[in-house]
């Protein structure tokens, strides 16, 4: 006796249409988490002396999938550094750009000057980068994915 087909080939298809949409929903909101998690590390940080706290306003995050913009931060300016927010934001939708394929975390510090305040030995993000390190491959272990966040 051969196995009958009675659910419509539609109702299948939008069904797993369905929950593959709600799996890259989990995975935007775990980005996103961890996107918050390395922005408190990296603003908490009392590794320099942020006079016009600009560069603590210009970091920020933003979940692209696939070229696009899904999920930011808000790059709150912290004390009047509204130059270090809309540097940052800019900063981020540039490099977003760059990853035209598949989900990428990026936390930044939009000002020029901030590679030179981390080469100076000075916390930028340097305390972000390493829980990032920490936790994105846990989750995406917990999720059930291949451990590739390189």
């Amino acid at each position: 006796m051969p196995i009958k087909q009675t659910t419509p080939q539609g109702r299948i298809e939008a069904y797993i249409k369905q929950q593959l949409e709600r799996q890259l929903a989990v995975i935007e909101y775990n980005l996103n988490y961890v996107g918050e998690m390395c922005v408190n590390a990296a603003r908490a940080s009392s590794g320099y002396t942020d006079r016009t706290h600009n560069l603590r306003s210009s970091t920020g995050f933003v979940v692209v999938r696939d070229g696009k913009v899904v999920r930011q931060s808000k790059f709150a300016p912290i004390s009047g550094g509204t130059q270090g927010s809309d540097n940052g934001k800019a900063f981020a939708a540039e490099l977003a750009r760059k990853y035209p394929k598949g989900y990428v975390l990026i936390v930044v510090a939009g000002m020029k000057y901030a590679a030179y305040v981390s080469a100076k030995g000075r916390d930028v993000l340097d305390s972000a980068e390493q829980l990032a390190e920490r936790v994105l491959p846990m989750m995406v272990r917990q999720l059930g994915f291949s451990n590739n966040t390189k």
